[in-house]
């Protein structure tokens, strides 16, 4: 007669279990720590370009600011912004997106020309995994790129206009920041999708989705929609990782 599981035998199980999970979380933290530092290795120069471009245009659109403001009055600068939406940023607006897709085609691009990636597709973690610690990777170097120009727009907009205006600075840029989060995934999934019709789907999607983040020639515009923005574009998360299980999968 069959006896039934005893609770010593099931604490005894998860006791056993314990260390493997254990033993696996810590696999897979030496091997998110060994994906990041080889695409910082393969990514390191680009990247590098990419982040002294957008910082150095951001502070040029600073400096330009400040000659503004030594030839005008600092009440005709404010009446700009407040009445006519004179924003000192704006030529920034397609720089994020412009980063974000250069960075994700780097990094991809060679991956599937070669099919390098198919072979880490192969390790034993899993293909969801590898490539969300691939993606983790390159949305860490994105933000860092982005981060020192949004710092000088920000402390450039404390300088020289009121506290009230930092507001508006931010919810103006938040799109566009976004934009170029999302144009990184975007460009990932493309590159790591195997079959032609989801690439041109993808494209489509791109093309329309994207210029969504750009509609708006005022400040504040996004403000109701900025969180709905920022749940589509962490829900792109989940396209480079259906891309790649078709990509090993070899399906067309």
């Amino acid at each position: 007669m069959h006896m039934p599981a005893r609770s010593t035998d099931v604490i005894e199980t998860s006791g056993q279990e314990q260390p493997f999970l254990a033993e696996r979380n810590r696999l897979a933290a030496g091997f998110f720590r060994a994906t990041f530092y080889k695409e910082w290795i393969k990514l390191r120069l680009y990247w590098t370009l990419l982040l002294l471009g957008s910082t150095g245009y951001a502070a040029y659109l600073c400096l330009w600011l400040r000659y503004l403001h030594q030839f005008n009055d600092a009440v005709s600068v404010w009446g700009a912004w407040i009445f006519k939406g004179f924003l000192f940023f704006a030529p920034f607006s397609y720089v994020p997106l412009v980063v974000g897709v250069t960075l994700g085609a780097i990094q991809f691009l060679p991956e599937t020309l070669n099919k390098r990636i198919r072979l880490a597709l192969h390790l034993p973690l899993g293909e969801n995994r590898i490539i969300s610690y691939h993606l983790l990777s390159g949305l860490l170097g994105l933000a860092v790129a982005l981060f020192p120009a949004t710092a000088l727009f920000v402390v450039t907009g404390l300088v020289y206009f009121p506290a009230e205006f930092q507001r508006n600075l931010l919810l103006t840029l938040a799109p566009w920041i976004l934009a170029g989060f999302a144009g990184y995934l975007l460009t990932a999934a493309l590159l790591l999708e195997n079959a032609w019709r989801y690439r041109v789907f993808y494209l489509l999607l791109s093309g329309a989705a994207l210029r969504l983040f750009f509609l708006g020639e005022f400040y504040d515009v996004y403000q109701r929609a900025l969180a709905g923005f920022a749940v589509w574009t962490a829900a792109l998360f989940l396209l480079p990782l259906l891309s790649s299980y078709r990509f090993r999968k070899g399906l067309a």
